[in-house]
């Protein structure tokens, strides 16, 4: 009896995800400020994913439970914890104006004029999403392969 339970349970809740699709995907109670591109929720609720393109503006961040990706109104690109304290930097305070994830890949940090001041190198790897983890570190995924990590994660 217990079997045939867990069977039914089983069925029912993977004929409810069939169900759902994509679709039923829920983006974070924390919805990025500022995003401008797509965000879903994947590994857990906690994590937000971004695909290309997606922009951060100064004073604008895409936060999971444990990190948060910052673009300073100072121009730098910063990693917090949850605990306010700062676990990673683009460093570039005064030149950086915005970040972009691009269609290519690639991660990048621009001037105000356009210019590039720090980059993911991660170019070659369209249909890559961006992934601020729940373990506080920011992932660049080219399908289930890591092309990048903030090395974060704690």
């Amino acid at each position: 009896m217990r079997k045939r339970i867990s069977t039914l349970v089983a069925t029912a809740a993977l004929a409810t995800l069939a169900l759902a699709g994509p679709a039923g995907a829920v983006a974070p109670a924390h919805a990025p400020a500022g995003a401008k591109g797509t965000v879903t929720a994947a590994r857990s609720q906690a994590d937000q994913v971004l695909s290309a393109p997606a922009t951060l503006e100064r004073g604008r961040s895409w936060t999971s439970d444990t990190a948060q990706l910052v673009m300073q109104t100072d121009g730098n690109l910063v990693i917090y914890d949850e605990f306010g304290h700062a676990r990673w930097a683009s460093n570039t305070v005064g030149s950086g104006w915005l970040a972009a994830f691009q269609t290519d890949g690639n991660f990048v940090v621009y001037t105000r004029s356009g210019h590039p001041v720090w980059a993911s190198n991660t170019a070659g790897h369209p249909g890559s999403r961006l992934v601020v983890q729940n373990d506080g570190n920011v992932v660049i995924y080219d399908g289930s392969q890591a092309v990048w990590a903030s090395g974060t994660n704690h």
